[in-house]
C-alpha cells in the first residue's frame, strides 16, 4: 500500500470517528420527558404545561421532548400522580397543592381559606415559602419547576346559595383536608375528592356542589348538573410542577439550563396573565346560563370565614408550620 493511500484512509478513519463522536454527543444531549396532569388542556395549569413543553423544543432545538399527557390521557389519577412523579414512571407532573397535600400537610399552605386576598399575595406568599417548599419536594424525591395559580376558588351549585342554610344543605367536593374542615365546620357534608373522580358522582347525585374555580375547560364538567356559581374568593390555590429528582440528575447541566429557562418563562407569563381568566370564565359561565352570585350573603361570608379562621388556626399549630407564619408575617398581614 502506498504511503498516499495509508494516508487517505487514515484521514478517513479519522472523519468517521469524527461523526460518531458528533452522533454519540447529539444522542447524549436528546431527552424524551413525559408531563402529566388531571386537569383538561384549557385549564390555566394545562395551558401553562403547554407553553412549557413548546419553550423546552424551542430551546433545544427539538433535542428535548416533552409529551403532556392530560386529563383522560394521563393514566394517573388523585394521590397516585404523587408516587409516578416520586418513583420516576412520570417524569414531570402538574400536581394541585391538594393532592400534595395528601403526602405532606405543608402543601396545603396555598390553599389556607382567606389568607390571601389577591394573586400579588398570593405570588408574595409563594416567594417567601419557596425555600421550605423545596425542601418538602426533596424529601418526596422531587424537584420544582414551577408553581401556577388558580382563579378564586368558588362554590359551584345544583342550587343557589343564598344564606348559611343553603350550606347546610351542601354535598359538596372539596380539594383538601382544609377545605373538608371549613365546610363540615359550617354545616355542610363535604368530601376531599381530585377533580378526575368530581364527574361520575355528579352524574349519580352523590354531589350536588363543587369547590373550585371551574377554570377554562374544568368548567365543562360543571356547569351541566351546577347552573349556580357563588364567589367566596375561598383561596387561590397553586398547582406545582415537579420533576423528579433521579431524572433531574441524570439530565446534563446544559438541558437542566434549558427546563430551567423554560419555566420561568412558563411561570411568569402564569402570573401574569391570570387575573384575565376570571372574567373570561364568567363569559363563559353566562354563556352556558349559569346563574352568578358575585356578592354572597354577609352571613355566608362570616360563617365560612369564622370556620376558615378556626381551620387555618389548627393548620399553622401542625409541626413547624408556625415557623413559617412567623417568617413571612409581613406577607400575611398585608390584607
Amino acid at each position: 500500500m502506498s504511503l498516499s493511500s495509508l494516508t487517505k484512509r487514515c484521514a478517513l478513519a479519522a472523519s468517521v470517528s469524527a461523526l460518531l463522536l458528533q452522533a454519540g454527543s447529539a444522542a447524549a444531549q436528546s431527552a424524551s420527558l413525559h408531563l402529566i396532569n388531571e386537569y383538561p388542556a384549557t385549564s390555566i395549569t394545562a395551558s401553562a404545561d403547554l407553553q412549557f413543553a413548546a419553550s423546552v423544543k424551542q430551546l433545544s432545538n427539538g433535542d428535548i421532548a416533552v409529551t403532556t399527557l392530560q386529563e383522560a390521557a394521563n393514566p394517573y389519577k388523585g394521590k397516585d400522580q404523587v408516587s409516578a412523579v416520586s418513583s420516576g414512571k412520570a417524569e414531570i407532573g402538574t400536581l394541585f397543592a391538594g393532592i400534595l397535600g395528601g403526602s405532606d400537610s405543608f402543601f396545603l399552605l396555598s390553599s389556607l381559606p382567606f389568607v390571601v386576598d389577591d394573586f400579588e399575595q398570593a405570588q408574595s406568599l409563594f416567594t417567601c415559602t419557596q425555600p421550605e417548599l423545596e425542601r418538602h419536594l426533596a424529601a418526596l424525591n422531587m424537584r420544582l419547576l414551577y408553581a401556577t395559580p388558580w382563579p378564586p376558588s368558588g362554590i359551584w351549585s345544583a342550587k343557589a346559595v343564598p344564606d348559611v342554610d343553603a350550606i347546610k344543605a351542601l354535598n359538596i367536593r372539596t380539594y383538601d383536608d382544609n377545605s373538608r374542615g371549613v365546610f363540615q365546620r359550617v354545616g355542610a357534608n363535604s368530601v376531599n375528592l381530585p377533580f378526575s373522580a368530581v364527574g361520575p358522582k355528579l352524574v349519580s347525585g352523590e354531589l350536588n356542589a363543587v369547590l373550585s374555580s371551574g377554570d377554562g375547560g374544568a368548567g365543562n364538567r360543571l356547569w351541566d348538573h351546577l347552573p349556580n356559581f357563588t364567589a367566596i374568593s375561598y383561596a387561590i390555590p397553586l398547582s406545582y410542577t415537579i420533576i423528579n429528582s433521579d431524572v433531574w440528575n441524570k439530565l446534563t447541566p446544559a438541558q437542566q439550563s434549558i427546563l430551567t429557562q423554560a419555566a420561568k418563562a412558563t411561570s411568569d407569563a402564569s402570573w401574569a396573565n391570570v387575573k384575565s381568566r376570571i372574567q373570561d370564565n364568567y363569559a363563559r359561565m353566562k354563556e352556558h346560563n349559569m346563574q352568578l352570585n358575585l356578592q354572597p350573603a354577609a352571613s355566608v361570608r362570616q360563617a365560612l370565614r369564622k370556620a376558615g379562621q378556626e381551620q387555618t388556626d389548627s393548620w399553622w399549630q401542625q409541626d413547624k408550620n408556625s415557623e413559617v407564619q412567623t417568617r413571612c408575617a409581613a406577607v400575611l398581614q398585608a390584607k
